[in-house]
């Protein structure tokens, strides 16, 4: 799954280290939303064909591992065989491989399961959240709330419906519109449970883009009225080696230089923003 993080600047050394410091901050949460989702099984979730299990024998390590479901549902068990698990929640699995293990292996076993990998169940999310990608099925029932959070909220908190795709091609696709406003609200009736292979779909945030000498820049969403002084503002505001007298606002294939420190200090009419504008505050020659 993607983990994004916007950090435009230019090349300074002061800039370098924010970019490092977003890179790694990048890579810790890649870390630890994988090992959220390979922990964080609820118990109601049941195994399906494809995911991977650790199975762990108390006292018997060689009949413990890490062992894929096949296709008949089952995985091998060192001494004892193949055991079906799929469609059985952990609890119910660990109860086969005891009963398993029992018959002739070990008399008082103690297995312990935890899943390693889900690929059986899957859905994806697109669009304007900050983490789109692909995200297993952790529990027996999800809702679009939880897909959200898994995926790192709304770019746009104010955006108002997003679609759940439901079906593997066009013909057959049942589209479900989500009245993102009412979940938000915590609407039962609008939260939406999620199927295995849902795709929730998210319309892209309208975005600005600011950079240069500010000290948070990046892409932040536009909101009807902004201003290129509460889009600096947003980011941070300009930082002291900025030349505040020739911001650029790049708009298509053009620009335009905004002396940004006489419409601070209301000299000059500040400047409305549009969506895809990029506000670039340049670095002082002194």
């Amino acid at each position: 799954m993607a983990v994004v993080l916007i950090c435009a600047g230019v090349g300074s050394m002061a800039r370098f280290v924010g970019w490092i410091f977003c890179v790694c901050t990048s890579l810790l949460l890649v870390s630890s939303v994988a090992a959220a989702e390979t922990l964080a099984v609820d118990i109601s979730y049941e195994l399906g064909v494809g995911d991977t299990i650790v199975v762990e024998v108390l006292g018997q390590p060689d009949m413990s591992g890490t062992f894929p479901i096949g296709p008949d549902g089952a995985v091998e068990i060192p001494y004892a065989g193949r055991v079906v698990v799929a469609r059985f929640t952990l609890a119910n699995a660990q109860e086969q491989i005891e009963a398993r293990l029992r018959d002739g292996y070990v008399k008082t076993p103690q297995v312990v399961i935890r899943v390693e990998q889900i690929t059986s169940k899957v859905l994806k999310v697109t669009g304007g959240v900050a983490r789109a990608g692909e995200y297993p099925m952790t529990a027996a029932e999800m809702h679009v709330s939880d897909l959200l959070v898994r995926a790192g909220g709304l770019v746009d908190p104010s955006t108002p419906h997003a679609e759940v795709w439901r079906g593997a091609d066009d013909v057959a696709r049942q589209v479900l519109v989500v009245d993102l406003d009412r979940v938000s609200k915590g609407d039962s009736a609008a939260d939406i449970a999620l199927m295995p292979g849902d795709t929730l779909v998210v319309p892209p945030a309208q975005q600005i883009f600011v950079d240069g000498r500010v000290k948070l820049a990046g892409s932040y969403p536009f909101r009807d009225g902004m201003t290129l002084s509460t889009a600096v503002a947003a980011a941070g505001g300009a930082d002291g080696t900025a030349l505040t007298t020739k911001v650029k606002l790049i708009r298509g294939k053009g620009q335009t230089i905004i002396n940004l420190r006489r419409v601070l200090r209301g000299l000059d009419a500040d400047v409305m923003l549009k969506p895809g504008d990029h506000v670039y505050v340049p670095e002082s020659p002194f």
